[in-house]
């Protein structure tokens, strides 16, 4: 049987000026989903991972969520102005995660935290971002391009430890544009395209019906 889903949409609909971004989509994510969302540039691939954080509102549709289920959203680029170090950014916030584990995950990330934030490049940023999302503690974790803008050999680290975080129970949805990352990645895929679904299942069922 099953496990039921910890997040869903029922009939997700969001309009876009005289247009529908979205409508009736149902999506569900269930517990140690590798689950992908891929498609073209203005699909809306990023504001659905936002309707599934909770972040924006739709005109139609119901959102479910287990209880006690924990969220958390890395964007694609994340926002340092006003914080003074790659740190202060992490620990910003009512709900920062605690220092000792920032400092654990971004050592194993290999990233400073005591770097200027503005004059952190745009890699060592995301890699910050990624240090408190993880430091939080996060049962469903949403991830938009986690390897935007790094190179071969850290895009395989980072899909390493995607899946050593569903191994320790964690549930993953992403966004992300390099196809042999997703293809070894993830369980199942949702392709998007103007606003629909147009395909979804899993890597296999996906390569072969292009």
């Amino acid at each position: 049987m099953a496990a039921a889903p910890i997040l869903s949409w029922e009939k997700l609909s969001l309009q876009q000026g005289s247009g529908w971004l979205f409508r009736d989509l149902d999506i569900a994510i269930a517990p140690r989903d590798r689950l992908a969302l891929i498609g073209r540039n203005g699909a809306g691939k990023t504001t659905l991972l936002r309707l599934l954080a909770g972040e924006l509102d739709a005109d139609k549709g119901k959102r479910s969520v287990q209880p006690g289920t924990r969220i958390v959203m890395l964007e694609q680029d994340p926002f340092f102005t006003g914080y003074d170090t790659l740190l202060d950014f992490a620990l910003s916030g009512a709900d920062a995660p605690p220092r000792h584990e920032v400092e654990a995950i971004a050592s194993q990330l290999g990233i400073d935290m005591s770097r200027r934030a503005d004059s952190a490049s745009g890699g060592e940023r995301r890699r910050a971002a990624l240090a408190r999302a993880l430091a939080s503690e996060p049962d469903l974790l949403l991830l938009d391009e986690p390897a935007g803008g790094v190179n071969p050999e850290e895009t395989v680290g980072r899909a390493d430890l995607i899946r050593k975080l569903v191994d320790h129970g964690k549930t993953v949805c992403l966004i992300e544009h390099k196809m042999d990352m997703i293809m070894s990645l993830a369980h199942k895929i949702i392709v998007r395209n103007y606003g629909e679904k147009i395909a979804e299942g899993t890597p296999a069922e996906i390569r072969s019906n292009p």
